[in-house]
């Protein structure tokens, strides 16, 4: 069994490639230790500006200049201290005076120009020039240490790449037409450019891998694959990458701009995607100390502690990045603290599976083909937001929190996931609407089977390459069809129930009018029942009383032996924006009406859970997310005396083991009932079973 695959990973990257001087290699050392890790991201490239091939520090042919060798130099010592080697090697930021001196290895935009302002001072080099001959040359010198892997920063294509004469020629093999332009979205070519991007990248890593193989099946390969968004954008694909690279990680842990316009959960949301995607193998998600774009500006501990709290919850070994200036800051306390818990308990954090009943679509065909999708801002990407109305991003995460506020434990799956739903009681379909027939077939069979399905506002309304149809592809399975136009938007209008029939997902909701979504769609009941429905739109706000309308907002049907809630409005968008208690407490209904609850916490809101298993553990994960009311959050309130239940589960005992103690369970009715005494940012509950 290869080494990364052996025990839970906690990689430490002290950020010294701007200045390779600022620390010793015993400080080095001393740091990754100090801080629990027992895997490095080691610098021995200057990359201050960018790279170039005057500042390799270690031995290869692909130098212009001999310096130090820094990497033999510090391999023994970190042999001796147990601390396993990784090489950062930064493939997609250059000098421009590099760039310059290899014109034909330069990305060039959709006017031909050389890239020139990759984090505004560097170029970037295309992978399918000369240049990954050069690549490979540094590979293979690297190789001939005592390394344990090497990591890619990188490689990408940017928004507005690749338009060299190689991508150019390759493109032109492939297809026998001209490259299309990476911008213009309604090209017949466009679907066949965003292949040849990633399977571009899949075939460096192939190439990359088959190097390093041959001269140490030990040594591991990974890149920062792609974010939770589209990924169209860096022609980064996590399934092709999981196929040619040893681990799939992500930077979900990178935390930039106004922290309030950034999700919470962006660390697990990271975490659950990458797990679906990864092909059993091991996850990492890359976090970073630093509070983007300071770099140099550290995020208080709290957000650390959450950031790592997410990442190790659900499935995944943590990286952390932090500047030297920065390693021995009290913010580093809760590092520290984590590095110590995987280290004590890596039963806990090493191959264990998610025990959710429910999982919700990550909607990748929409995220590339949906006018209404949106690409976030990363250390990669600037915001860019198309035109199309159901923003796909905001539906998602605004579902994404009201589910881990409804603590209902949940999956990530991606359309490539839906040939195997059957360990699922829910599917959440968030404006999942470019679908392929294949896909929807899949989803139909399984509510027809027994299965449960919720969706929200053009859920299968398009094909997987964006055209739209005449009708839902689902609209059977919902109980409806497409009247053919878009309510909205709407600023000040409502809905409110359609009839005096009771209806359990509408338990605990009793306002009479509820505030509409921006933007709703026409849909007819055929076989559903409309639970809620829009009122009639006010010409202003204080315009007059509302009015029923005879749209439907919330349909339920049974379809087969299964039942299906859909939504006809952007839910999710105005849950992200406004967080109305009604919608969070309609989300909670449905999951406890479709599917089998399995932890509760009373009167405790703000902890996140996770719930996974290896072996005869159960391992329960509880983040605590009590703190002030606005990020970055630089207070985490303790709980005391937490009531837990749990449901369905043959407990033999509970133990807490951050805390160390031992916990007395009550046994009632198929339910057992503890008591955590304390709980500050995070606790595993290991029950035995």
């Amino acid at each position: 069994m290869n080494w990364w695959k052996k025990e839970p990973l906690r990689i430490i990257e002290i950020c010294n490639g701007h200045n390779l001087d600022t620390v010793s290699g015993k400080e080095l050392l001393e740091a990754v230790k100090n801080l629990g890790g027992n895997v490095q991201h080691f610098h021995c490239m200057d990359t201050a500006g960018g790279l170039d091939d005057r500042r390799f520090f270690f031995k290869t042919e692909a130098a212009a200049v001999d310096n130090p060798d820094l990497l033999g130099e510090y391999i023994p010592m970190a042999r001796e201290a147990g601390i396993r080697v990784i090489v950062y090697f930064n493939v997609h930021w250059y000098t421009r005076d590099f760039g310059q001196q290899h014109p034909n290895w330069v990305q060039l935009r959709e006017n031909g120009e050389p890239i020139d302002d990759v984090y505004a001072t560097g170029t970037s080099c295309c992978i399918n020039s000369p240049y990954r001959d050069w690549v490979f040359q540094v590979v293979r010198d690297l190789c001939k240490y005592d390394i344990d892997g090497i990591f890619y920063d990188g490689p990408i294509f940017f928004h507005n790449t690749c338009y060299c004469e190689a991508c150019k020629q390759q493109f032109r093999e492939r297809t026998g037409q001209e490259m299309p332009l990476k911008s213009d979205y309604e090209n017949v070519l466009w679907k066949e450019l965003l292949a040849f991007q990633s399977d571009s990248i899949q075939r460096f890593l192939t190439d990359t891998d088959k190097i390093i193989k041959e001269a140490n099946p030990e040594i591991l390969l990974c890149m920062n694959g792609n974010t939770p968004s589209p990924n169209w954008a860096t022609g980064r694909d996590n399934r092709k990458i999981a196929r040619s690279s040893d681990i799939l990680g992500a930077e979900g842990g990178f935390m930039s701009h106004d922290l309030n316009q950034v999700s919470l959960y962006k660390p697990g949301v990271t975490a659950k995607l990458l797990e679906a995607q990864a092909k059993e193998r091991p996850l990492i998600v890359f976090d970073c100390a630093g509070w983007k774009l300071w770099s140099w500006y550290l995020l208080p501990e709290a957000e650390i502690r959450l950031l790592l709290a997410q990442t190790v919850a659900h499935g995944a070994n943590y990286w952390l990045a932090v500047l030297p200036d920065d390693i021995n800051q009290p913010e580093m306390d809760g590092v520290v603290s984590f590095g110590k818990t995987v280290a004590d308990n890596p039963g806990a954090f090493l191959k264990s599976k998610s025990l959710a009943k429910t999982a919700m679509v990550w909607p990748a065909q929409t995220m590339e083909y949906y006018n209404g999708s949106s690409v976030p801002v990363s250390d990669f990407t600037d915001k860019m937001d198309r035109q199309g109305i159901g923003n796909v991003n905001e539906e998602f995460h605004g579902l994404y929190e009201a589910l881990v506020r409804a603590q209902t434990p949940f999956d990530l799956i991606d359309d490539a996931s839906t040939a195997d739903l059957s360990g699922y009681q829910l599917i959440i379909l968030p404006n999942a609407a470019c679908m392929s027939a294949a896909d929807t077939e899949a989803l139909r069979q399984y509510v027809a089977q027994g299965g449960n399905l919720a969706g929200t506002f053009e859920s299968s309304l398009y094909d997987q390459e964006g055209r739209r149809q005449d009708d839902f592809q689902l609209a059977d399975v919902f109980g409806i069809s497409f009247s053919g136009n878009i309510l909205g938007p709407m600023e000040w209008d409502y809905i409110q129930a359609s009839d005096s029939q009771s209806t359990l997902l509408l338990g605990g909701i009793n306002k009479k009018y509820l505030p509409a979504p921006r933007y709703g769609i026409e849909v007819t009941t055929t076989s559903g029942r409309a639970i809620l429905n829009y009122c009639k739109k006010l010409k202003g706000r204080y315009d007059n009383t509302p009015q029923l309308s005879p749209h439907p907002f919330l349909i339920e049907n049974t379809y087969g032996q299964g039942k299906a809630v859909y939504i006809a409005g952007t839910f999710g968008g105005s849950l992200w924006n406004f967080h109305f208690p009604e919608y969070l407490k309609l989300i909670r209904n449905i999951c406890d009406q479709r599917s089998d609850r399995q932890v509760g916490i009373p009167e405790c809101p703000w902890v996140e859970i996770s719930l996974r298993q290896r072996g005869e553990q159960i391992y329960l994960h509880l983040i605590n997310r009590t703190s002030g009311p606005k990020r970055p959050i630089t207070y985490i309130h303790p709980l005391q005396d937490m009531k837990i239940e749990l449901f369905g589960m043959p407990v033999k005992s509970v133990r807490a083991i951050r805390s160390g103690q031992d916990l007395q369970i009550e046994k009632h009715e198929g339910k057992v009932k503890l008591v955590l005494p304390k709980l500050e940012d995070y606790e595993i509950i290991e029950i035995l079973i």
